[in-house]
């Protein structure tokens, strides 16, 4: 293809990120789901996949979405998408939710603009820009006649911003078990992802005696308590941390560690400055490398609150609120190994393969369905889920060229 077609393609990415970041499909409750599923089917089947909308259960999402009860009312759409016959599947995944906008923008959030070579809008990197940018490189190839052998799948997924859920119950019902997946999560155009780090959270609840803040010597303070338990907490089990490494590649040094976080969330019950509070609630959040197990490490913390409460003399219980495996395909993999080649062939750049800190939906197709699966898409570091979100049309015309040539590559016939 020469330039002025790939900048057509380009042009057409930049013209479906903008429709679909002006619908705002956010997460919770799920506003918008069901125009975004709608407007996706019709893209694709103009490109002569055949396409259908998947509804997630509501008795799934009680048991599964973490703001549960907030999704009723809010119907889910798995928009899934087919185009050949037989083996290899390759698998395109991308999750349409988004963040609240928060405060803080100069724009609009849902109305995008282009400003000097840069797409402003929440979901521009996370990850509407992934599913534009798939969606026309896809069609750059079909219109270029190119012949394909096996299938071509398309999963677009509500919920991956809390949880999953939407992917989990694809893997649960096994609606295909694809032999690679490419999950368009922002990796930036010259990483693949091949994995990420498990996770436990969880909830610690200390518990005190509640009085009238005037006479504090009659109760028992459990926000003090609960202070003492996190920092001997921490004081017990950071070395613990810092003994274990995975042998998977990461972008940060410290990233080898399993790590934890206390108190991205914490209160009294009481909430009220004139009362001595008799229960105090703190997270966890708990960062599992591939090398541990994660029913074990559940039991490892149990154990560990267990004796801190003996030794502070605190009464607390601790209860896991969700939890996800770590996730790996091997690096070697016929897939990562296409994704490396055609980052250097068509990019002209190094490709750095690592490990993702945080969770995606690759855990589903790897350890629920043995697919080989990466994370691999266009974006801007360390802008998702901040004020004035961007991507760059040079990121998505890079990415493009990558997935064209992964496709080409996996299902040439």
């Amino acid at each position: 293809m020469g330039l002025v077609n790939l900048g057509r393609y380009v042009n057409e990415a930049v013209k479906l990120l903008i429709d679909m970041v002006s619908i705002p499909t956010v997460n919770p409750p799920g506003d918008h789901y069901v125009e975004f599923a709608e407007y996706a089917k019709n893209v694709l089947e103009g490109m002569g996949f055949e396409v259908s909308l998947v509804e997630v259960p509501e008795s799934f999402l009680d048991q599964y979405y973490p703001y549960a009860p907030a999704h009723r009312g809010y119907p889910r759409y798995i928009v899934y998408a087919r185009l050949g016959s037989g083996r290899p599947i390759l698998h395109f995944n991308g999750h349409y939710d988004v963040v609240p906008a928060g405060s803080g923008w100069t724009k609009e959030p849902f109305k995008p603009v282009i400003e000097d070579g840069r797409i402003y809008g929440r979901g521009t990197t996370d990850m509407k820009g992934g599913i534009a940018t798939f969606i026309a490189a896809v069609k750059s190839l079909l219109d270029e006649g190119v012949a394909l052998k096996g299938t071509l799948e398309v999963a677009l997924v509500p919920d991956e911003e809390a949880g999953g859920a939407g992917t989990r119950y694809f893997a649960v019902r096994r609606f295909s078990v694809p032999d690679y997946v490419v999950i368009g999560e922002p990796s930036t155009s010259s990483v693949v992802s091949i994995g990420h780090k498990g996770m436990v959270r969880g909830i610690v609840k200390v518990f005190g005696r509640q009085v009238h803040g005037s006479v504090p010597w009659l109760g028992d303070n459990a926000f003090i308590k609960a202070a003492r338990v996190a920092l001997r907490f921490l004081e017990l089990y950071e070395p613990v941390l810092k003994s274990r490494r995975t042998s998977a590649p990461v972008i940060y040094e410290e990233g080898v560690h399993p790590t934890i976080n206390i108190g991205g969330y914490a209160e009294s019950t009481s909430r009220k400055d004139n009362i001595v509070p008799g229960e105090f609630r703190f997270s966890i959040d708990r960062r599992v490398i591939p090398e541990e197990n994660i029913d074990s490490v559940v039991e490892e913390m149990r154990e560990l609150f267990s004796r801190v409460s003996s030794e502070v003399g605190a009464s607390l219980s601790f209860d896991v609120l969700s939890k996800v495996e770590p996730s790996i395909t091997p690096a070697s993999s016929l897939l990562v190994k296409t994704l490396e080649a055609c980052i250097s062939e068509e990019l002209s750049a190094d490709p750095k393969v690592f490990i993702s800190l945080g969770r995606n939906d690759s855990v589903y197709y790897t350890n629920m369905l043995g697919s080989h699966a990466v994370s691999y898409g266009p974006g801007v570091e360390d802008v998702a889920h901040v004020p004035d979100e961007y991507t760059t049309i040079e990121e998505i015309e890079r990415a493009l060229k990558v997935y064209r040539c992964g496709v080409r590559r996996l299902l040439s016939a």
